[in-house]
């Protein structure tokens, strides 16, 4: 199932690719992201056709699961400015980080509550529609929203959530409010890039959407099917979020093994995103194309006994084009912790950095060395 890591043709083929990508980087100029405002690194203009005129980057982050202290942080950040629940400053930290990609994506767990309806946490969960604001601060442009929790409020969560999203100005993948909804693409035009973003899940927690079309269901078939559509749309990168897995597993299960391994022999997909499992699992390699199985965690507080569930990742993976198609170097995997006490997620490689966070620095450390033994050696991991 595995394509072997030490001496085989796809590990030649993959130095042989970054060397085209770190080649065309020291040839490169400065230009502004039209999307952030920063200084990114651009390859010249009289790059040959095969080239494109920037790398493109995509930064994808942990699941976002908040549970009811987690809720509790934003409705004491919120009070103190006069209104209900503010989740910016949870994700303040991250900012910068995901404002400088070219496209960002989150992966929103649970739902919104239905207006009028009180919230909850687990088993069925409900959230503040505050959400929604809080990412698009965070720096996020879309996020994937299909998951088991995704029928735990039924369909007028389901609506909620969508709302709450498209308020904020967050595009979204995996669910729908109505039929012609569910049956168009979720393509998004970025710099000129034109991307396809496909999610589902695994099931329901033994539930299910009152129509099969509000929220997308994992199905090999339709996957492929969704990506050789968006192909033929002019998609030029097709990434495909997947809600899977086993909870608390760090190593990633056989389903989801074969599935990637499945998924990634198409030359409709080029990336996938995995969620579900609450902890950071291996990034693996099938057909010279990454998968990121698992990101654990973004936010979500599922106990001190389980301390790996409050570690996650920002993965930043770039794409340059080489010979006409889009190839992606090794992705970097900047690690996340969630501090509970603060309800704030860190950037370990700049909160290890701040003298004044020095009360936590043994569980940001602790962290950063969970994760650098789960990702395997197919990332480069910083801080």
């Amino acid at each position: 199932m595995f394509e072997p890591r030490t001496g085989s043709p796809r590990q030649l083929w993959r130095l042989a690719a970054l060397l085209v990508v770190a080649t065309a980087v020291a040839l490169s100029v400065q230009v502004r992201n039209p999307k952030s405002g920063l200084d990114m690194v651009a390859a010249p203009a009289q790059a040959d056709a095969g080239s494109t005129e920037a790398p493109f980057t995509i930064d994808v982050t942990g699941e976002i699961l908040p549970h009811p202290s987690v809720v509790e942080h934003a409705r004491a950040a919120g009070q103190a400015r006069g209104v209900a629940y503010d989740f910016a400053p949870m994700f303040a930290d991250l900012s910068p980080r995901l404002a400088a990609a070219d496209l960002s994506i989150c992966h929103l767990e649970v739902p919104v509550a239905p207006p009028g309806e009180p919230l909850s946490g687990y088993p069925d969960f409900g959230i503040p529609s505050e959400i929604g604001a809080g990412i698009r601060s965070g720096g996020w442009d879309r996020c994937s929203a299909v998951s088991n929790h995704s029928n735990d409020r039924g369909t007028a969560g389901r609506a909620a959530t969508l709302d709450a999203l498209d308020a904020a100005q967050v595009g979204h993948s995996g669910l729908a409010r109505t039929e012609d909804e569910a049956a168009t693409l979720p393509l998004v035009d970025v710099r000129g890039v034109r991307v396809a973003h496909l999610a589902y899940t695994w099931g329901f927690n033994g539930t299910s959407p009152r129509r099969a079309w509000m929220a997308n269901v994992i199905d090999p078939d339709r996957i492929l099917a969704d990506a050789r559509r968006s192909r033929e749309a002019g998609a030029e990168l097709v990434l495909v979020s997947l809600h899977w897995g086993d909870e608390d597993d760090i190593d990633g299960n056989s389903s989801q093994l074969s599935l990637a391994d499945h998924l990634l022999a198409s030359p409709d997909i080029d990336l996938l995103i995995g969620h579900g499992p609450h902890v950071l699992q291996p990034i693996e390699v099938f057909h010279e194309k990454y998968a990121l199985l698992s990101l654990g965690n973004l936010v979500a507080n599922q106990g001190s006994e389980k301390p790996r569930t409050y570690d996650g990742a920002i993965v930043t993976v770039t794409f340059s084009r080489i010979e006409g198609r889009f190839v992606a170097g090794a992705p970097m995997v900047h690690p996340t912790w969630y501090d509970p006490s603060a309800g704030r997620v860190r950037l370990i490689e700049t909160a290890l950095a701040d003298a004044a966070l020095g009360g936590i620095r043994d569980a940001l450390q602790a962290s950063l060395e969970r994760t650098r033994a789960v990702v395997g050696p197919e990332a480069v991991v910083a801080g």
